[in-house]
C-alpha cells in the first residue's frame, strides 16, 4: 500500500512540475482567431493554430531574421495595439523583418533591409527606420491588412516571447515550413462568420 501511495505521490509531483515548466516555456501558444489575419496565407486565417516554444528565446539566443514570432501586447483604451512584455490582452503573430541597427524601408511596393531586397510580398511604401539596440521590426505577411511595426514602432526584444515552429490547425494544413508568400496580400479578412 505504501508503494502505490508513494508511485502515485511521484506521478503527481511529476505531472505538476511537467505542467509548471510547459507553461514557463510556453511551449504550446493558442491563438484568438483575429490574430492570425495578420499571417494569412502563412497561417490560416481565422482558424488557424500554432505551436511555438519560449524557452530558447528564453534562455538562449535571439530572434533572428525570417522567423515567426509571437508577441505579448495590450489593447489601449482608444483600441491601439501596443507590444508589451507584461501584457496579456493579445497575442501578436507577425516575421521578424529587421533586427538591431538594421535599416528598413519600403518603397516601390518592396522592403528593402539594409538596401537587400526582403521578400517578394507587395507592400505599401513606409519611412525608412533604423532599429535600435535590443528591438526588432516585425512584419505581418499579410502586408495589406497587417497591424505590425509600421503600425506601432520596433518592438523590444523582452515583448517577443516564443517563436513559432509549426501550423497543427487545421488538418489540411500541418505544416513546419513558415516561407514568406509572395505577391499580392490577401487582405483584410472577416473572421465573424
Amino acid at each position: 500500500m505504501l508503494r502505490w501511495f508513494i508511485r502515485a505521490l511521484a506521478i503527481v509531483v511529476f505531472a505538476f512540475s511537467a505542467l509548471v515548466i510547459l507553461d514557463y516555456a510556453e511551449i504550446l501558444v493558442a491563438v484568438e482567431p483575429d490574430d492570425t489575419a495578420s499571417m494569412a496565407n502563412t497561417i490560416p486565417p481565422c482558424d488557424g493554430h500554432v505551436v511555438a516554444q519560449g524557452l530558447g528565446y528564453k534562455l538562449w539566443w535571439e530572434p533572428g531574421p525570417g522567423d515567426v514570432v509571437l508577441v505579448h501586447a495590450a489593447v489601449t483604451d482608444e483600441g491601439e495595439i501596443v507590444p508589451d512584455r507584461d501584457a496579456d490582452d493579445r497575442t501578436l503573430i507577425l516575421r521578424v523583418a529587421a533586427g538591431p541597427g538594421d535599416v528598413i524601408v519600403g518603397r516601390a511596393g518592396t522592403v528593402f533591409v539594409d538596401d537587400i531586397k526582403l521578400d517578394d510580398i507587395t507592400t505599401e511604401p513606409f519611412p525608412a527606420v533604423t532599429v535600435p539596440n535590443e528591438q526588432y521590426f516585425l512584419l505581418g505577411d499579410n502586408r495589406s491588412a497587417a497591424i505590425d511595426s509600421r503600425t506601432f514602432g520596433p518592438v523590444l526584444g523582452s515583448a517577443i516571447f516564443a517563436r513559432v515552429f509549426a501550423v497543427f490547425w487545421p488538418l489540411r494544413d500541418i505544416t513546419f515550413r513558415l516561407r514568406r508568400g509572395s505577391g499580392e496580400p490577401p487582405g483584410a479578412i472577416d473572421c465573424s462568420s
